[in-house]
């Protein structure tokens, strides 16, 4: 018997609980909260436009290659990294030193301009950038959809002569 009374009082004490949770919750979720406060960024901004495009450099083998940019960096701010991405897919990744602040305006060099890539598939690159002012990446570029080559094989016969 006391051990009867003893169940039904502790399940009647976890569902009390249980339902004065559940209202606090859904009073919480239902509050409305205060608009966060804004932070202006100042976004760094990419000097002419963002232009690429895809070449065979064999027969088989694709490269993508993007032409020189500049980034301007908004005054009094240094730029902190950028990235290139093909297809949503980072391929160039900068992180800028902390020894040699990037401010002013700054030009990757042309080695870090030619990228692998798939024959036959289609390409759209995007620049994002962020410098000491922004809160997080901001694009700064983009291309429109490009179309690699499709690869080309050559058929090898032997040749004998006589």
């Amino acid at each position: 018997m006391k051990k009867r009374t003893l169940f039904i009082a502790f399940t009647l004490g976890f569902l009390t609980l249980t339902l004065t949770g559940g209202l606090l919750l859904k009073e919480r979720l239902t509050t409305p909260r205060p608009p966060a406060a804004r932070v202006a960024a100042a976004p760094t901004v990419l000097t002419g436009s963002l232009e690429g495009g895809c070449y065979l450099i064999t027969p088989t083998t694709c490269k993508i290659n993007v032409e020189p940019f500049d980034i301007s960096i908004a005054p009094g701010e240094t730029l902190l990294s950028f990235h290139l991405s093909a297809n949503d897919q980072i391929i160039y990744d900068f992180g800028a030193s902390t020894a040699n602040s990037v401010t002013g305006n700054y030009s990757p060099s042309s080695v870090a301009l030619d990228f692998a890539a798939a024959c036959g598939k289609t390409y759209s690159l995007e620049l994002q950038a962020l410098d000491t002012g922004d809160l997080d990446f901001v694009t700064i570029g983009q291309t429109d959809s490009f179309t690699c080559p499709k690869a080309t094989f050559k058929l090898f016969m032997p040749v004998v002569k006589r």
